[in-house]
């Protein structure tokens, strides 16, 4: 397991696991692995993602698979949400909702709102 710069770059793997298995005719076998944040975290930036490369070899016949996996991280969202009617020259509330998915908390946040009508926008610490 490593993670991948948005430039397609890998960086060194930060996980390995080695397994081996017997599997019957006609049967499958899984293999789990979690993969928590505080493991990945100090190896992702902004715009990364994971990159799991899994490799089998069939003792018997000598056979290699292999199979590569990326997975993205996602970014949360922003909900908003109008808090009465917008009419044209009138002032209107928005509600903004923004819920950390992290197990430690963030700071030094700011959130700016920008649009039509809104002149000199100023950034809210949060």
């Amino acid at each position: 397991l490593c993670a991948v710069r948005y430039t397609g770059v890998a960086g060194a793997a930060f996980r390995q696991e080695q397994h081996r298995r017997t599997v019957p005719p006609g049967q499958e076998e899984t293999v789990t692995m979690t993969v928590t944040y505080a493991e990945y975290q100090p190896h992702v930036g902004d715009q990364d993602a994971l990159k799991l490369t899994v490799a089998g070899a069939v003792q018997e016949t000598g056979q290699v698979l292999a199979k590569e996996l990326r997975v993205r991280l996602h970014t949360p969202e922003l909900t908003l949400t109008l808090l009465g009617p917008a009419v044209v020259g009138q002032e209107v509330a928005i509600q903004v909702v923004f819920q950390n998915p992290l197990p430690e908390p963030l700071s030094g946040a700011s959130l700016r709102m920008e649009g039509a009508g809104i002149s000199c926008p100023k950034p809210v610490s949060l």
